[in-house]
């Protein structure tokens, strides 16, 4: 390693061409490698879901639900497994183990598939549908609706789009977007199906001669699409195609039904003789509901999802597909100009902005290092220190890519701590030439020689801040592992070719541009100059030797440190003392944690919550009353005093959610009781008062705005989370198996109440909801087998009535349009006209009255279920500024929840859900590589000096940055979560090096003043006092480049500090204040642990020769120590 300064200043062409042409590769590789928001990673997650319409929730869990979980717990790669049976639905969550390889999932999701088509459901029509792609998240979303035409304010009535149109366009949409390079696939939520309706009433039907069976033939008779057969004949081969399919609703009515019986002739009638209805109408209810709204229109809708392909560019598929829209809409006119193509998801813009962060941060870094250089040593220094950042970064660009990184949320943050981490081998290299410039050395010699020197130490630190990071690779698992990898192979790349760099590309710059200054008397930096300027104007006349320059190592603020140092030392056991007292009261600071903050974005979901039992109608209604209460609130004053609009655009979802349109949200299952409203600002920064806003006006109103409160209705704004989803407060109530429902219920009422009850709480409730009024329909056995009529008869007859039951498929071209029978809608809408229903059974029609009684109660409406146990979870969000994990840790903590505990029922228990148990999970693996991260750096530092003690005594700096870094949480009111973690190994990695680099400077002290003495002194010759004169010494030729290191590193953070947004604010607080604590502290604690080590513990300083070794002559170099 010593040979690189030395090849650098000879082959300085060839060093210059390779750096040129790295350089290059760097930025043709930023402006190619693929842009995504988030890093890409496998989720662990498939879904299991199963229709069964018309029945209980109950009933969904015992015969579908628990069977199906029963093959599934089998499969030995699942961890854990979560599902919901609902009224006609179950829906079961299959996660696997954090440690399964993502090159393996696709293997275990045919597992699935091979054991659910396995299971035996109660009825041969039900399919449960297995999906693995639940984690792909949509790139971009467009609203496709209807608007005015261009000019106009209104639009058409005689021109307005049906909900076929809508599909129609948007089916041309997703077919030009999917040809696109690098879209994987295009989805589209909200398209209002078709059907054809068959309804008459039940006493009518009653009296017919006509089952559903027969009906469904004669349909299915007359919508042929079986083929006829090959007919092979002498002029050749010819496929035989029947005609009939069905082209118009009329066709239906005009089906003649054979109504004969045996005692009577024949009875042919057309349908629309029997009193039956046809009609084409929209699926009624529908399964989704879809609307875009802005605050001048509310439009039906169409979402088309972009869901992209593994290792494109972000940027370019949005850019893509916008243009695409726009060429289709304006120049080859295949949309009509009337019609709305909205982007209300575009994580595009996100990646921008965040890319554009990184360029700004690495200008203003490097504008930084200049001024404050140049302030303390000159311009040319500064300038030779300054052009390492921008050609360090460039050139690790360029070989991250060869390890598969790509520009994301996670390599974009490594960029952004390394710059603190990389400046400081540029500061080594260019003070210690600057340095033996000053002491006499000629250019090159000086560069050469510094370098030499700096080369073992500035590696040993870079290789320890690299251990500090690269264990999160080893010990991070599965999803987890992908989410961070790109972090310590980014910082590590970044490191190592700083240091590259250093030995070679900066060696050459501080040849050629660094020099002392030319007077002794008149240094070169304006600040030392200032400085002595004023400490002339405020002394008196003194000797003239007292105001020469020297050696700027030598300065005024030089020597008051080493007079601090010297009694620092002199006091080693008070200085040590405060430093353990100073660490363990940061660590008595109330310093929250929460793994992942809210992020700052131009979104945020309202979600609308309504009573289990409702209608989808309902909760559209409600849906409506929010969106009218966001467009009343949209409207604002901004800093500059003009009313701007803070609602962008809105995308409204009735009966569940759509695409994952972000990383970290969770789109809901198929819920008629709820909407999903996603919220564009026009402003990341009005987005949290808008939210904030929203949920305080939907509680009371706004009287001045005209805006009544929504009683019955759960308005939730949620704002948008860095990390994965979860509650920022959760407990899960768990029962053994089929627990008892009124003892689980009994249980997490206790619960939520306690969690109530915390000032920092709102929106507290239960996953289960209200229980739903049932209607029990108990079959006499007897009478039913008498009647000739079964349960699954009876069952199947009811379902038909009130859901409608599909007879066949309409077909026009590649359109299929369902056909379906059913009674008609106020026969629909009363439970009384169940009474008076007739069943279809083998003996014809009996009425139901005569084989069922009807019982009405209350039954659970949703059960959820955790690896086969009857669970609940008690969730709530927090007010802004709280942290959820200190509010579930005080819960659990309080004399309530111990009495609520030692109460539980058998089989019952109580555990940590949400973001605590998010956070608990990823901690532990991080701890796991804090513990890796330390056995790696110690077992460098003793190869570095061959020491056990000296390892030890570095090892202990870092004790001191926590003291700094937990204290700057705590001034600012940041948790401790998973950036400001990143941020404290970044400052373990700087605060060794310094200590390392000391180390090398004090043993060097040593080492030659030891040489120089009589040898008559205790340690190695030299006299306490000449012994602590080193150490103090090796400090003043510190202080400088430490200076320079900690304020070009703090400069650069306090942009971040002031306006980085949530993910940075943290992290950059903390290293600025962990910072100038821990270079405060090193500066004395190292020399007083250094002298308590020699001087009470009797440990020699420099290596001593054993016995059987010969003795050199020459003084041992720094880094043979002990």
């Amino acid at each position: 390693m010593n040979i690189l300064p030395e090849f650098a200043i000879r082959y300085r062409t060839i060093v210059f061409t390779i750096v040129g042409l790295l350089v290059i590769w760097g930025i043709v590789s930023f402006q190619t490698m693929p842009r995504r928001e988030d890093p890409e990673f496998t989720i662990m997650t498939c879904v299991v879901t199963t229709p069964w319409p018309g029945v209980s929730a109950e009933k969904v869990e015992e015969l579908i639900t628990d069977p199906l979980e029963e093959v599934l717990d089998g499969i030995e790669e699942v961890d854990v497994l979560r599902s919901t049976s609902i009224n006609g639905l179950s829906t079961i969550f299959v996660d696997l183990y954090d440690n399964v390889s993502p090159a393996h999932v696709d293997q275990v999701w045919d597992q699935v598939r091979a054991r659910v088509r396995n299971v035996e459901m109660p009825e041969e029509n039900i399919t449960p549908i297995v999906t693995d792609d639940f984690g792909d998240t949509s790139v971009i979303l467009f609203a496709i609706y209807q608007k005015p035409l261009p000019g106009r304010t209104e639009i058409d009535p005689h021109r307005i789009y049906t909900d076929r149109d809508l599909d129609l366009y948007s089916e041309r949409v997703r077919d030009a977007l999917r040809l696109l390079d690098g879209v994987a696939k295009v989805q589209r939520f909200g398209v209002r199906e078709e059907a054809i309706y068959i309804e008459t009433d039940a006493g009518t039907w009653s009296h017919l001669q006509l089952t559903t069976g027969d009906l469904k033939d004669l349909i299915s008779d007359r919508n042929i699409i079986e083929a006829g057969g090959l007919l092979d004949t002498g002029d050749g081969r010819f496929y035989v195609k029947p005609g009939g399919k069905l082209d118009v609703v009329n066709e239906i009515n005009t089906i003649v039904a054979d109504l004969s019986s045996s005692d009577k002739g024949s009875n042919q009638v057309y349908l629309d003789d029997l009193g039956l209805n046809v009609r084409r109408a929209y699926q009624d209810p529908p399964s989704l509901i879809c609307r875009y709204s802005d605050p001048e229109t509310s439009q039906s809708a169409v979402i088309v999802a972009v869901t992209m392909k593994s290792g494109s560019n972000i940027i370019d598929i949005c850019n893509a597909s916008k243009a695409r829209l726009e060429e289709m809409q304006n120049l080859t006119y295949e949309l009509p100009p009337d019609l709305g193509l909205v982007p209300i998801s575009d994580q595009s813009e996100s990646v921008n902005n965040r890319i554009h962060d990184v360029i700004i941060n690495v200008i203003e870094a490097v504008f930084i290092v200049v001024v404050v250089v140049y302030l303390v040593v000159g311009f040319r220094t500064a300038t030779v220190m300054a052009a390492n950042i921008p050609f360090v970064t460039l050139i690790a660009v360029g070989v991250i890519t060869l390890f598969g990184v790509q520009l994301e949320q996670m390599s974009l943050a490594s960029m952004i701590i390394s710059l603190g981490l990389l400046v400081d081998n540029a500061v080594q290299i260019c003070d210690q030439s600057r340095t033996n410039q000053i002491e006499g050395m000629g250019p090159i010699e000086a560069s050469v020689s510094g370098a030499r020197m700096l080369a073992a130490p500035m590696l040993n630190g870079t290789l320890t801040t690299i251990a500090s990071f690269v264990p999160m690779v080893i010990f991070f698992e599965g999803g987890n592992r992908e989410f961070i990898y790109s972090l310590p192979v980014t910082l590590s790349v970044m490191l190592a070719v700083s240091w590259v760099l250093a030995m070679t590309f900066c060696v050459i710059l501080a040849a050629m541009f660094i020099r002392p200054p030319k007077s002794k008397d008149q240094p070169s930096a304006p600040l030392v100059r200032c400085f002595y300027w004023f400490k002339g104007l405020f002394r008196r006349k003194r000797a003239a030797d007292e105001f020469s320059w020297k050696s700027e190592n030598q300065h005024y603020i030089s020597r008051v440190y080493g007079v601090l140092v010297s009694q620092a030392i002199k006091h080693k056991f008070l200085t040590l003392g405060v430093s353990i007292g100073l660490f363990f009261l940061a660590l008595k600071l109330p310093v929250s944690t929460e793994f992942f903050p809210q992020g700052e974005r131009d979104q945020f979901v309202v979600g609308v919550w309504l009573p289990e039992n409702v209608s989808i109608e309902q909760t559209n209604q409600a849906a409506r009353q929010v969106e009218e209460l966001l467009c009343k609130l949209s409207p604002t004053t901004n800093e500059a005093g003009n009313q701007v609009e803070r609602l962008r655009a809105m995308r409204t979802l009735v009966g569940g959610g759509g695409s994952r349109w972000y990383l970290s949200w969770n789109p809901e299952s198929r819920k008629a009781n709820y909407a999903e409203i996603l919220i564009r600002t026009s402003d990341p920064k009005l987005t949290h008062d808008f939210a904030q806003q929203v949920r305080q006006v939907a509680l009371t109103g706004d009287a001045d705005l005209g805006i009544d409160p929504l009683p019955g209705i759960r308005v939730v704004p949620m704002e948008m989370m860095l990390g994965p989803p979860a509650a920022p407060v959760a407990l899960r109530i768990t029962g053994n198996g089929f627990a008892d429902l009124h003892k689980l219920r009994e249980v997490a009422g206790q619960v939520e109440k306690l969690i109530r009850d915390q000032p920092e709480t709102w929106n507290t409730h239960d996953s289960w909801g209200a229980d739903g009024y049932q209607l029990q329909v108990n079959v006499d056995a007897d009478r039913a087998s008498l009647a000739g009529v079964s349960n699954a008869q009876i069952a199947s007859t009811l379902n038909t009535y009130y859901s409608g039951k599909q007879l066949t498929m309409f077909r026009e071209g590649d359109y299929s349009v369902p056909v379906y029978f059913r009674l008609i809608p106020e026969g629909r809408k009363s439970v009384s006209t169940i009474e008076s229903a007739y069943i279809e059974g083998r003996n014809g029609k009996v009425p139901i009255k005569s084989v069922a009684a009807f019982e009405y109660g209350w039954e659970p409406a949703v059960i959820e279920r955790r690896d086969m146990n009857r669970t609940i979870e008690v969730s709530a969000r927090v007010e802004p500024g709280a942290s959820g994990n200190d509010i579930v840790s005080r819960i659990m903590s309080s004399d309530e929840f111990k009495q609520i505990e030692a109460n539980l029922p058998n089989g019952f228990r109580i555990e940590i859900g949400g973001a605590l148990e998010e956070s608990m999970q990823a901690s532990g693996m991080m701890l796991k590589a804090f513990g890796m991260s330390f056995v790696t750096i110690l077992l460098l530092l003793v190869i570095q000096f061959n020491s056990i003690s000296k390892s030890i005594m570095i090892i202990f700096t870092l004790p001191l940055a926590l003291i700094g870094a937990l204290l700057g949480l705590y001034l600012t009111s940041n948790p401790l979560g998973f950036m400001p973690q990143l941020g404290i190994l970044s400052l373990f990695g700087i605060v060794l090096n310094t200590a390392i680099i000391f180390m090398e400077f004090a043993d060097y002290q040593i080492a030659t003043r030891s040489k120089a003495s009589n040898g008559r002194g205790p340690i190695v010759g030299l006299t306490r006092d000449e012994f602590r004169d080193c150490l103090a010494e090796a400090g003043k030729q510190r202080l400088l480049p430490i200076f320079l290191t900690t304020a070009t590193t703090v400069g650069g953070l306090l942009p971040l500090a002031l306006a980085g947004g949530p993910l940075w604010v943290g992290m950059a607080w903390l290293m600025i204040v962990g910072l100038l604590m821990a270079t405060l502290l090193t500066l004395f604690v190292i020399p007083a642990l250094y002298a308590i080590i020699v001087e009470n513990f009797r440990i020699s300083p420099l290596s001593v020769p054993m016995e059987d070794e010969p003795v050199l002559k020459e003084v041992p170099q720094p880094l043979s120590a002990v």
